[in-house]
């Protein structure tokens, strides 16, 4: 065969398989889209994912289903998510303390850098709790308490935001704690209302049917205003303490997923949280709508592993 002839069929081929190969990226995505939730059903950042994935069922016109992965307060998921096909048909739900803080104090089985960064959701101001029965009927009683004999509380995971935060509270104050990890926020609710803890502490949203039904009573909250879904709780400010925290939701995807296909989902899911429905979706579940592009989100996420770090060296849970 004549050389120019072989270098002709050569470049069509290369072309050929470019052409394939383009087409193959195109049809993303062509199947269901999964969004690991490192928690059980029912807590604040699954209600986050559900809804953005229904949202993004109908922008894509596929499937998108939520997937819960409970275990080692968000890791498991993590753990899933870090080790899927990076085909972009498998997301995540990041949770701040569980992105940002358990990998600095035990082998997560993944760091950061795992995940691409798509965009921050919603963000859920913390509270801190105690069942209807609890001897402490406000702040100031509990903290002194704390102080002088020395409580338990629980949080949704050891390393989570709600722990790491509620550590360097009592470390300014002097209060004697013992922490209880929850396996979620329902769960460490549970463990106040049974007795198993003195109090809780975890994001205020999760407290609304508990406290509306008296169940509960919500003592103070980490906001900078009261919030309108628990109007009788005060802040730690108006209390006089120095305590503003939250805890974020943000959605992420394996390190690895292609360049074209991880832009189409910032840009999709970028536009599907400006909307005003999914606003107003998110307050009616009373999550704080607080969205970040991908940048602002990684700029967030490399802050918060630097934070979370000096205080975890502060509290002694790293060296």
């Amino acid at each position: 065969m004549p050389f120019a002839i072989l270098v002709r069929r050569v470049f069509a081929a290369a072309a050929t398989l470019t052409l394939l190969a383009g087409a193959a990226q195109a049809q993303w995505p062509s199947e269901t889209i999964r969004i690991i939730v490192g928690f059980g059903a029912g807590d604040a950042i699954d209600g986050t994912a559900r809804v953005i994935g229904d949202r993004m069922a109908e922008e894509l016109g596929v499937p998108v289903v939520v997937v819960n992965i409970p275990g080692a307060g968000g890791a498991r998921g993590l753990v899933e998510a870090a080790n899927a096909d990076p085909d972009g048909h498998i997301l995540v739900m990041g949770s701040t303390g569980a992105l940002t803080a358990r990998p600095l104090f035990s082998d997560a089985g993944y760091t950061p850098d795992s995940f691409a960064a798509i965009a921050q959701l919603t963000e859920v101001p913390l509270g801190v709790a105690v069942a209807a029965d609890s001897p402490y009927d406000n702040l100031d009683a509990l903290l002194a308490a704390a102080a002088e004999d020395g409580l338990s509380y629980a949080t949704p995971a050891p390393g989570s935001t709600q722990h790491i935060n509620m550590e360097a509270f009592a470390a300014t104050q002097g209060l004697g704690l013992t922490h209880v990890g929850g396996r979620g926020g329902q769960g460490a609710i549970t463990k106040a209302l049974s007795g198993e803890v003195d109090f809780v502490f975890v994001g205020a949203s999760n407290y609304t049917a508990l406290a509306q039904s008296g169940d509960l009573r919500v003592l103070a909250v980490t906001a900078d205003a009261r919030l309108p879904y628990l109007p009788d709780a005060p802040t730690f400010a108006e209390l006089g303490h120095d305590l503003v925290a939250a805890v974020w939701f943000g959605l992420l995807a394996p390190a690895e997923v292609p360049a074209d296909v991880l832009t189409t989902l910032r840009d999709t899911i970028g536009g599907i949280a400006a909307e005003p429905a999914t606003i107003e979706q998110f307050r009616r579940f009373n999550f704080e709508p607080a969205v970040l592009d991908a940048t602002s989100f990684q700029a967030r996420i490399d802050d918060d592993v630097a934070r979370h770090g000096q205080i975890l060296t502060d509290i002694g849970l790293i060296e």
